[in-house]
C-alpha cells in the first residue's frame, strides 16, 4: 500500500528527531519495478551510465569525461558515508547499554580489509559464545600509510577495529586487574594482536561521538563496495513514524522547553525540510 506524510518522527532512545516537509509530499510502501519491465518506459537519471558517460566524453573529451566521473563517484561516496554516519548515530543512541570502547589491533601488519573482516568476524563469534548477551557496533580504522621511518608502506596501513559494546569490565580504578583483562581478552577472544578497553560515561550523545571514527578512513580506495561498519543482531533499533501517528505521538511525551538543535535545510527531492532535534530527560 503507497502512502504519504509530510511529518516524520525518529527515536533512538532518549533522542528525538523531527522532519517537517513543508512543500513536498514523501512517499512510502511502493516497490520499483524492474527494470526490464520498464524498457519501453522513459526514465530521469541523475547519473550516467557507462555507454552515456562514453559518449559524454567523445563529444567533450577524455578529460571532461574523466573530472565528471570523479565528480560523480565522490559525490555517491560523500552521501554513503552520511548515510552510514546517520545510521550509526541512531542505532548507537538506541541502545544505552553500549558504554564499552573497544579497540582490537593487529600485531603484524594487515592492509587487506577482506582479510580482516573475516578474522573480525570469527571473534565476534568466538566472543558471542562465551558471552551471549554480548552486543556491540564496529566501524574500521586505518593506521597511518607510512613507518616509523616515514616510508610510505606499499599496501596501506593496517587495519583495525573500534567497538562499543556492553562488555563487563573491572572497576575502571582498578588499573592492573584492566591490564590482565586485556592481555586475558586479547590471548583467548582476540588472538591477533593487541587489545584496549576503556569505560564510555560522560558523553550525552554516545552516537556522534562514536561517529567521529567515520571520516577520511572511510574515502579509502579499499573501503569501496566494503561494509562500512558491524553490529551484533540483538541491538534495538530506532522507532520510525510518519504521519498523523508521528504527531500524535509527538504531543504525549514531554518535551524540553528548547530543543537541542534545529535547522532548516533544502534537496531537489524532499524539497524545504525543518529539522529539530530533542533529548529527553
Amino acid at each position: 500500500m503507497v502512502e504519504w506524510y509530510d511529518f516524520k518522527l525518529i527515536q533512538s532512545g532518549k533522542h528525538i528527531e523531527v522532519y517537517e516537509y513543508m512543500n513536498k509530499r514523501i512517499f512510502k510502501g511502493y516497490i520499483r519495478k524492474n527494470p526490464r519491465q520498464a524498457n519501453n518506459k522513459k526514465k530521469t537519471k541523475k547519473t550516467l551510465n557507462d555507454h552515456e558517460l562514453l559518449e559524454f566524453m567523445e563529444l567533450w573529451g577524455d578529460e571532461a569525461g574523466a573530472d565528471l566521473l570523479k565528480k560523480t563517484q565522490k559525490q555517491k561516496t560523500q552521501f554513503s558515508i552520511a548515510r552510514t554516519r546517520r545510521n550509526i548515530r541512531r542505532l548507537t543512541n538506541a541502545n544505552e547499554v553500549l558504554n564499552k570502547f573497544l579497540t582490537l589491533t593487529f600485531a603484524k601488519p594487515m592492509p587487506d580489509v577482506v582479510k580482516a573482516n573475516k578474522v573480525f568476524n570469527t571473534a565476534m563469534k568466538r566472543i558471542q559464545r562465551r558471552y551471549t548477551n554480548f552486543a556491540y557496533i564496529a566501524v574500521i580504522e586505518f593506521q597511518k600509510d607510512t613507518d616509523f621511518y616515514g616510508k610510505k608502506k606499499e599496501q596501506g596501513g593496517s587495519v583495525h577495529y573500534h567497538l562499543l559494546c556492553n562488555i563487563a569490565l573491572p572497576a575502571p580504578y582498578a588499573v592492573a586487574e584492566r591490564f590482565m583483562w586485556e592481555r586475558h581478552f586479547a590471548k583467548r577472544y582476540w588472538k591477533q594482536g593487541f587489545v584496549k578497553v576503556k569505560d564510555v560515561t560522560t558523553v550525552t550523545n554516545m552516537g556522534a561521538y562514536f561517529c567521529k571514527y567515520l571520516s577520511k578512513d572511510m574515502f579509502d580506495p579499499r573501503m569501496f563496495n566494503k561494509k562500512k561498519f558491524f553490529c551484533s543482531r540483538n541491538l534495538d533499533k530506532p522507532v520510525e513514524m510518519t504521519g498523523n501517528q508521528a504527531k500524535a505521538y509527538l504531543k504525549r511525551i514531554v518535551l524540553p522547553d528548547n530543543p537541542i538543535y534545529t535547522t532548516t535545510f533544502k534537496n531537489e527531492y524532499t524539497g524545504t525540510v525543518n529539522y529539530t532535534s530533542y533529548l529527553l530527560q
